[in-house]
């Protein structure tokens, strides 16, 4: 199970690089020792699913991991049909903004735009986002299935002095969060910076992502502007109606 575990971190590392990837890189990302790092290459280059560049030696994404790609169920994918949306949101309020999907431990980031402001604030596709401390997470968490609350590692993290860390506390703002239908947690991921988040719900209403719009304290203030609380409830609600 840990080979494997490691092997899927590997592939996704590579997958959202910007660019190819050393093994160096690759084991200090996975945290192992670059000879495991090359034992567990050599396994996905045997499988297709890597390829090792031979002028440079950095590895990318192989030829089966396109395959299975064009193997996957045909339809719009949930940000196909958010993107465009998306953009309508972020031009009218300037912020960025974030499309996340729920996965047992984290908010997995699909898709972002980034913001109409000078300073660029935002999250990376294939970024990993703490369900206690994300916006999205705390979605994930008030409106997901119980498991997903009771799965969390305790003691829960602490990534700024502002950072939740009490689960009684934590359970007290899931319960505000499932009566306002909305997340936001100022500085408890990063000092200065905000976050706002809601739900996107498909058939049955069974929660299948999540939009969070980014921000610094100054423009998305830890009490949300009844236009930016307008706004994502529009975006979040037109996605609901596509999927």
């Amino acid at each position: 199970m840990r080979a494997a575990d490691t092997c899927l971190r590997i592939m996704q590392f590579i997958a959202f690089a910007d660019s190819p990837l050393g093994v160096t890189q690759i084991a200090a990302r996975a945290g192992i020792a670059k000879s495991a790092a090359h034992k567990h290459l050599r396994t996905l280059i045997d499988h297709g699913m890597v390829v090792q560049d031979s002028p440079s030696a950095l590895y990318r994404l192989g030829p089966k991991v396109w395959l299975m790609g064009q193997r996957a169920p045909e339809g719009e994918t949930l940000s196909e049909v958010a993107l465009p949306l998306m953009k309508v949101a972020r031009d009218q309020l300037g912020l960025a903004v974030v499309l996340s999907v729920p996965t047992p431990r984290s908010a997995f980031v699909l898709a972002t735009l980034r913001s109409n402001q000078s300073i660029e604030i935002g999250v990376q596709p294939g970024s990993e986002l703490m369900l206690h401390s994300s916006a999205q997470g705390r979605v994930f968490l008030a409106f997901g299935p119980p498991e997903l609350r009771e799965g969390l590692p305790l003691p829960l993290e602490e990534l700024t002095p502002k950072t939740t860390t009490d689960p009684h506390l934590l359970d007290l703002e899931l319960e505000r969060i499932r009566q306002t239908g909305y997340a936001v947690v100022p500085e408890e991921s990063l000092l200065g910076i905000n976050a706002l988040a809601a739900p996107i719900f498909g058939k049955g209403r069974r929660i299948v992502g999540s939009i969070g719009l980014i921000g610094s304290v100054q423009f998305l203030e830890p009490t949300p502007a009844p236009r930016q609380l307008e706004v994502l409830f529009d975006l979040t609600s037109a996605i609901s109606d596509r999927v």
